[in-house]
């Protein structure tokens, strides 16, 4: 459904170009980053008087993650949905729905996440290749799929055994998080089995 048509007084036609030098520039586009607003937006409602206020860190570190998970977890039931196989359907579940529990406020491991996002954007398009490939009707490749597998294995490992990981709280009795690594909290096997 396309979306409605502003009024006329509510459409943006004029344009107003400014002169900025390169500071002042890369300073307006890191305040409109902190705010975590589309630059455009933050220039206009600053000049428009309103004062867009910074988005906490970890707030903006915490989004980027589940947008790449939620990514990853829908290309990996894509591919599940082609081609019936359930080791991608296992990757969907553990991508979109456990990590992403297990890591949720866990504010501990926000240095940790903003480290691995660069890997998993990167290992999300991988995935996003084998869905386009499998929704277009071609074979998947095992080489690309084992490739694949890999590169998302390598860039969860990390927030996977940081996420069971005891935490501060529970740190000084010396036991695991409630629900310690087993079958059901590992990423999927090597190979899918």
């Amino acid at each position: 459904m396309a979306r409605p048509r502003k009024s006329a007084a509510e459409q943006r036609r004029h344009v107003v170009n400014i002169r900025l030098t390169d500071a002042e520039l890369a300073q307006l586009k890191a305040h409109a980053a902190a705010a975590g607003m589309p630059f455009g937006r933050y220039a206009r409602d600053t000049v428009l008087g309103k004062r867009p206020r910074a988005r906490p860190a970890q707030l903006i570190i915490f989004q980027k993650l589940l947008y790449e998970l939620q990514s990853a977890a829908t290309n990996f039931q894509q591919l599940a949905d082609v081609t019936g196989e359930e080791v991608y359907a296992r990757w969907a579940r553990y991508t979109g729905g456990q990590l992403v529990e297990q890591l949720l406020g866990r504010n501990d491991l926000a240095e940790l996440i903003e480290a691995q996002i660069e890997s998993l954007n990167m290992a999300g398009h991988t995935v996003n290749r084998l869905a386009h490939m499998a929704n277009s009707g071609h074979d998947v490749p095992g080489e690309l799929r084992g490739e694949t597998f890999e590169a998302m294995r390598a860039a969860l490992e990390p927030l996977h055994e940081a996420s069971v990981a005891p935490t501060a709280a529970n740190k000084d009795a010396g036991t695991p998080p409630k629900e310690g690594p087993g079958p059901s909290h590992e990423p999927p096997s090597r190979g899918g089995r």
